[in-house]
C-alpha cells in the first residue's frame, strides 16, 4: 500500500477550473489524508476560515477558504472541496462492496469489521452490533455526522452496542442512547478489543 497527499478538486480553491491539486497542510499542520483534514476542520466552527496549502503544477499554494455548517450537523465545520485519498492499495483477496446506496465515509468502520468478519475472524463473538466511523489508512476510526439519527437508528434495530467515534460523536450518542451501550473507539484494534470483550 502507497500513500500520497489527498487530491482535490481546484475550483473553490482558487476560482479556477483545474481538476485536481494535492493538498499538503491546513491551518500549518500537515495533512496525508481526508482524515487529517476532517481533524484540522474539527476544530474549527462555522463561519471560521481555514488556510489550505496545496500543490499544483509543481508550485505551492495557500488559499483562505471559509467554512460552512454541515447539513446533517449545523455545529460541524465543511469546507466546499471535494477531497480523496490519493493512494494506490493491493489487496491479498478481491473485496466488493455493494453499499446501496450508503454515501460519505461513515461506514467505514462498519465495512472494516464485516471485511474481517467475512474473511473468517469472529469480531461480534456472536452479539448484534451497529458501528459509524470514518476510518483511516493507519486505522483511526474520525468523527461523523448524523449521529443523533445513527444512535435512534441503532437503537430501532435492537442492537446489544453501538460502536462510534470517541469525543464529541460518543458524548451525543449518550444523549439519545436511552439504554444502548454506547462504546467509543479511536481506532480499529481499540474496537476489535472492546468487541472481544464486550459481555
Amino acid at each position: 500500500m502507497s500513500c500520497t497527499p489527498i487530491c482535490c478538486s481546484t475550483a473553490e480553491l482558487t476560482g479556477g477550473a483545474g481538476t485536481s491539486d494535492v493538498i499538503v497542510a491546513a491551518d500549518g499542520h500537515k495533512v496525508s489524508s481526508v482524515a487529517n483534514l476532517r481533524a484540522v476542520l474539527a476544530k474549527h466552527r462555522p463561519g471560521d476560515v481555514v488556510r489550505i496549502t496545496f500543490v499544483r503544477d509543481g508550485k505551492r499554494m495557500t488559499a483562505a477558504i471559509k467554512t460552512v455548517a454541515d447539513p446533517q450537523d449545523p455545529k460541524r465545520a465543511l469546507v466546499g472541496v471535494s477531497a480523496r485519498d490519493n493512494l494506490k492499495v493491493t489487496l491479498p483477496v478481491r473485496i466488493k462492496i455493494d453499499a446501496g446506496g450508503v454515501g460519505g465515509p461513515s461506514a467505514g468502520l462498519a465495512f472494516a469489521l464485516d471485511i474481517l468478519q467475512e474473511l473468517g475472524r469472529n469480531v461480534t463473538h456472536g452479539h448484534k452490533i451497529a458501528a459509524t466511523g470514518e476510518i483511516a489508512l493507519d486505522g483511526t476510526v474520525g468523527p461523523i455526522g448524523g449521529v443523533k439519527q445513527k444512535t435512534l437508528g441503532a437503537r430501532k434495530a435492537g442492537v446489544d452496542a453501538f460502536l462510534v467515534p470517541a469525543g464529541e460523536n460518543a458524548q451525543e450518542a449518550r444523549r439519545y442512547a436511552d439504554g444502548l451501550r454506547i462504546i467509543p473507539v479511536k481506532n480499529f484494534p481499540q474496537a476489535l478489543r472492546a468487541l472481544a470483550t464486550l459481555r
